[in-house]
Order: structure tokens, then sequence, then C-alpha cells
């Protein structure tokens, strides 16, 4: 299901997709969605593409991810660039081994000591493409 640029959808909106279970794609960049919002998803067994770009989502909403049903069996896609994600957040990533690759344009770095990811980076089992900003 691609709702991409439905700008005035909220959290409160999302919360009616959490019924949608057999969905395998979701597109809901730019839409108004945050960590609340994303908690309803966390039941959607079936996904293998998630696009969150340009949304309201943190770190938490990767927690969430991971947590998910979705998340250790099918998910092989995940963009969220241009979100409020930072590099922190993104080792949430690491234990989803159904993962194969990550969007993470414009992703702000909080850790100085981490690595700086350009272009495509290998990390754990899958490829991150995009850039983080150096602090």
């Amino acid at each position: 299901m691609d709702l991409t640029g439905f700008i005035n959808v909220t959290d409160s909106g999302v919360m009616h997709l959490a019924g949608a279970r057999s969905l395998t794609f979701l597109s809901l960049s730019g839409m108004k969605l945050t960590d609340v919002g994303m908690s309803a998803l966390k039941g959607l067994r079936d996904l293998t593409h998630l696009s969150l770009n340009k949304t309201r989502i943190k770190n938490s909403s990767l927690s969430t991810i991971r947590k998910s049903t979705f998340a250790n069996r099918k998910l092989k896609y995940l963009d969220v660039g241009y979100t409020r994600i930072t590099d922190k957040g993104v080792k949430e990533l690491r234990d989803i081994l159904s993962l194969q690759s990550v969007r993470l344009n414009g992703i702000t770095k909080e850790s100085c000591e981490d690595e700086y990811y350009e272009g495509l980076y290998v990390f754990g089992m899958f490829k991150f493409s995009g850039h983080i900003y150096k602090c």
C-alpha cells in the first residue's frame, strides 16, 4: 500500500492499518507519523518493504520495528531517510536478520567515535545506502 505524500495523515489515521496483517509493502513516506503511530504497525506480520522516509519517527521506532512480528520473519527493505533517527538508533537494526537493504539518507550522527557511513556500507548482514552526517 503506497500512502506516500498523504501529508495530513497522522498517527490516528495510521492506527487503522493495524488490522491489515497481510500487507507486504507499506510506504508512509511524507506522513506525520511519529513513534506513537509506528507502534500500531508492529503486528503486520507479512511486511517485506517498509518506507518511513520524511516522517517524524525517532530512535524508539527502530526498537519497535526490531520487536515487531515482521522484523525477524520477512522484512527485507527499510527506508528511514530524513527522519529524526540518529546513528545510535540504527544499531537497533543489527538483530533483524531478514533485512537486506536500509536507506539512511540524512540521518544525524550523535557518536563521533562511530563509523561514518557514506554511499553503500555493509553493516553486519545487510547494506545501508545513504550517508550519516559527521559531528
